[in-house]
């Protein structure tokens, strides 16, 4: 101990020989400081949830482990919870489905086909509005034009639409920002080789901008999965899987929605479960986040 000490003083006299590394030695003992302040929310929420709900994601209890993914809600709530795993599942791929190739083929199309004007500084505009709107916003206004005007019902398909509207703006913008960090040396090569304009935008430039675009769909898709407000407005609740596409067989559960639920109820049980389904959708969160990275890499070692 006595050893460590020493050296620790060693180091800093060394490092403060002087104004300059004094204040140096500072700076990076501030930054260090700034890391562990922004890292540490998660860390604090990762311990907090696996502290009560880590039992039922990997206990073997009844209504636990396999059986708490597999498993309806029974009586009083009990089982588990694959009505709202599998509701969210459907959920953020319809989403995805819709909201994801209209970001993406709109980023591109401002950002390759058109040049700097008004049309592009309204889309950048409405945009970043439409990214600062609050999810119960979202949420009214679904249910008012999605539920009501388009009288498609309270469901899978309003509650999809809806979560497809949230994920465009922050789609759009980070692909256009990715879009245009890609050199124009790249186009221009391309083009010199005789390839055509769509061409080089689907083969070179977007593969170029692929990392920037997964972190855009990963950012959405984070945001969407943990959204409750727009689908308490939209989507409803089934404690089954949904049956048909519209009517109340449509009602669908999801994650976000169950976990407000269960928190809300004073059983002891359910807020294990509360816990354990927060669990399930952040390690969800991880694997996706994951899985996207690596494929990310893959296709960037390919591109050239």
């Amino acid at each position: 101990m006595s050893s460590r000490v020493g050296a620790l003083f060693v180091y800093f006299r060394t490092v403060t020989q002087s104004r300059r590394h004094f204040f140096d030695f500072l700076f990076k003992f501030l930054l260090a400081i700034v890391i562990l302040i922004v890292i540490s929310p998660f860390f604090l929420v990762l311990i907090q949830v696996a502290s009560i709900g880590f039992q039922q994601v990997f206990g073997s209890g009844p209504g636990q482990g396999l059986e708490f993914f597999t498993t309806f809600p029974g009586v009083g709530l009990a089982g588990g919870v694959r009505n709202a795993f599998v509701g969210t599942v459907e959920l953020v791929v319809l989403a995805g489905g819709v909201g994801i190739p209209l970001s993406v083929f709109g980023a591109v199309y401002i950002t390759e086909y058109t040049q700097a004007g008004w049309t592009r500084a309204i889309v950048e505009f409405t945009s970043d509005v439409l990214a600062g709107i609050p999810s119960i916003v979202f949420g009214a206004f679904g249910f008012a034009f999605l539920v009501d005007f388009l009288h498609l019902g309270m469901g899978i398909i309003a509650g999809s639409l809806t979560l497809a509207f949230m994920m465009i703006p922050t789609v759009l913008r980070t692909t256009q920002e990715a879009l245009r960090a890609v050199p124009m040396s790249l186009r221009e090569a391309s083009l010199a080789l005789g390839a055509t304009k769509w061409s080089t935008t689907w083969n070179v430039t977007l593969r170029a901008a692929f990392p920037g675009l997964i972190t855009g769909v990963l950012l959405a898709i984070g945001r969407v999965m943990g959204e409750t407000a727009p689908l308490i407005f939209t989507a409803g609740n089934n404690l089954s899987v949904p049956t048909s596409l519209t009517g109340s067989g449509s009602w669908v559960a999801s994650m976000p929605y169950t976990i407000w639920a269960y928190i809300s109820d004073p059983r002891e049980y359910l807020q294990a479960k509360a816990h354990g389904t927060a669990l399930a959708l952040m390690i969800m969160v991880l694997t996706i986040d994951v899985v996207a990275n690596l494929v990310s890499r893959k296709v960037t070692r390919r591109l050239v």
